[in-house]
């Protein structure tokens, strides 16, 4: 081998044709691909603009960046298993939750409560059903009902001071049903504390805003909606968009008071339903 070396410093490389005797057209293509790729390759810039050196280093930059890519697929399967976890045990926690309030039993087969929270979804469809099975909802006229309501579905921020009582300016007729939705609230709240679920009593109870009961009440006693929007603190848009999503509200809780066969409750919010769906609010368009 020494020999041939000495003789030869570059060993001729066998031509698989000539020297092999391998034939076939399946064999002639693949080299003259092969070729093309080699061709292409020769005259690609980094084979013409850089230096060795700076092949090399370009060379371990890419390595260095497919070891990256794969250590950052690993650590994302990790923060996916991790947050597969963190679901599970949210999810223990919101099953304690509904054990709880009594939407499922201890085999966890849904009960009555639990069949109307599946009929919401516009609002905190547990505080609803506490309102709903505690009688609350009841004892209220059908224009209360609705602009009780309301405070779930008037999502602006609370004006009101930290510590202030936001209903100080209502009249009692809807100040007092406001203060047992905020004890509603605090009783729900309660559970999912007990039940470990990371949650703020006060700010959960503060998203209730009264602020468009007053309005929604005089709407639904026929008042004109520019003089409903005299007794917000909103833009139209926003009372527009309350109004709708109220009516939205009011006729899931119709189809819930139907699946659970309380007539009553069904007939005073159909009746509610027919109070707020008037008028400009629930035009099409407002050109026509």
């Amino acid at each position: 081998l020494q020999e041939v070396h000495r003789r030869m410093p570059t060993l001729p490389l066998l031509d698989p044709v000539k020297d092999l005797g391998i034939k076939g057209n399946e064999f002639q293509t693949l080299v003259e691909r092969a070729a093309t790729l080699k061709e292409r390759l020769s005259s690609h810039k980094l084979s013409t603009d850089f230096t060795e050196e700076e092949k090399k280093l370009r060379v371990e930059a890419y390595g260095r960046k497919t070891d990256l890519l794969e250590q950052a697929r690993v650590i994302r399967r990790k923060a996916h298993s991790c947050q597969t976890m963190v679901m599970r045990d949210e999810l223990k926690k919101m099953k304690r939750v509904l054990r709880q309030l009594g939407h499922v039993d201890a085999s966890g087969v849904i009960q009555t409560k639990g069949r109307t929270a599946c009929e919401i979804n516009t609002a905190n469809e547990l505080v609803v059903v506490e309102l709903v099975f505690t009688g609350i909802l009841n004892d209220l006229s059908v224009e209360q009902c609705v602009a009780l309501l309301s405070c779930m579905t008037y999502d602006e921020r609370n004006k009101s001071d930290e510590g202030e009582d936001p209903a100080k300016d209502l009249k009692s007729y809807l100040s007092n049903p406001f203060y047992k939705l905020q004890e509603t609230g605090r009783v729900v709240a309660k559970a999912s504390i007990a039940c470990k679920v990371e949650l703020d009593e006060n700010e959960f109870v503060e998203q209730f805003n009264p602020g468009m009961m007053e309005a929604v009440f005089a709407w639904c006693k026929g008042a004109k909606f520019v003089d409903v929007q005299k007794l917000t603190g909103s833009f139209e848009g926003t009372t527009i968009r309350t109004l709708r999503r109220l009516e939205e509200l009011v006729r899931q809780l119709t189809s819930a008071s139907k699946a659970i066969g309380n007539h009553e409750l069904q007939k005073k919010f159909e009746q509610g339903s027919e109070l707020i769906k008037r008028d400009i609010v629930f035009c099409s368009s407002l050109y026509l």
